[in-house]
C-alpha cells in the first residue's frame, strides 16, 4: 500500500515551495539591482577618465603649440 499525503499536507508543501521560490527571486532581483548600480558607477567613472585624458591632451597641445618650436634631445 502506498502512503498518500493528506490535502492539507500538500497545501502546506506547496506554500513552503512558493515562499522559497519568492525568497530566491527576491535575492536574485537584489543581486541584479546591485550589478546595475555598479554598471552606472563604472560608466560614470569611464566618462570622467576619458574627459580627464582629453583635458590633459588639450593642455599639453596648447603648451606645445604656444612655444612655437619643438626640441627633442
Amino acid at each position: 500500500m502506498s502512503q498518500t499525503t493528506s490535502r492539507s499536507e500538500q497545501v502546506i508543501d506547496g506554500y513552503k515551495k512558493h515562499k522559497l521560490a519568492a525568497s530566491a527571486l527576491a535575492g536574485i532581483h537584489a543581486l541584479i539591482q546591485g550589478f546595475e548600480q555598479e554598471r552606472v558607477v563604472d560608466r560614470r567613472l569611464a566618462v570622467i577618465g576619458l574627459l580627464s585624458i582629453l583635458l590633459l591632451v588639450g593642455i599639453s597641445t596648447y603648451f606645445l603649440l604656444s612655444t612655437g618650436s619643438l626640441t627633442l634631445t
